[in-house]
């Protein structure tokens, strides 16, 4: 499923990484191999697991956000023949919104564009239900966002992670 897929490797090694611009996703230290394995045998050998900075989570929204709302799901790094890419997992989690959110959503590799919230809701609403309706320089890339909170859990922060 698209929707449980979002960027994460080394790919983008555009001067926004070098200009203090963060990225949502966190460098791995390896490239896969061809193949796959459950066992844990270095047949998908990406190297040590991204790690985020305190304060920072991925998530990926499990049903479109509403007004001051939403339901999204830990999305953790999953090793892939592709690289790594983080994938949301157990149960959904209900967050509230802060006053005051910075709304991020992604124009591309490496670049991002700061909107009010309600664009953000509508925009993982319309990638979830009727991406017909999503225009450029905007598309679908995963239903994954990295999110802060502030000390009440209310998330202060949302951005859109690229992935092709």
């Amino acid at each position: 499923m698209l929707g449980a897929v979002a960027a994460c490797g080394p790919e983008d090694t555009s001067a926004d990484g070098a200009s203090g611009g963060s990225t949502a996703s966190a460098q791995p230290s390896g490239k896969p191999s061809a193949g796959g394995s459950s066992s844990g045998e270095p047949a998908n050998d990406c190297g040590k697991a991204p790690t985020l900075p305190a304060g920072r989570k991925m998530v990926e929204i499990a049903v479109p956000p509403s007004k001051g709302s939403m339901s999204a799901k830990d999305a953790r790094p999953t090793c892939t023949p592709n690289d790594w890419i983080y994938q949301g997992q157990g149960e959904a989690k209900y967050y509230l919104f802060a006053q005051e959110v910075q709304a991020e959503l992604s124009a591309g590799p490496g670049s991002t564009k700061t909107v009010p919230v309600g664009e953000l809701w509508t925009h993982a609403g319309d990638c979830m239900t009727n991406q017909a309706a999503v225009k450029a320089p905007y598309s679908c890339s995963g239903n994954i966002y990295d999110i802060t909170l502030d000390g009440e859990g209310n998330v202060k922060s949302i951005k859109e992670v690229w992935h092709p």
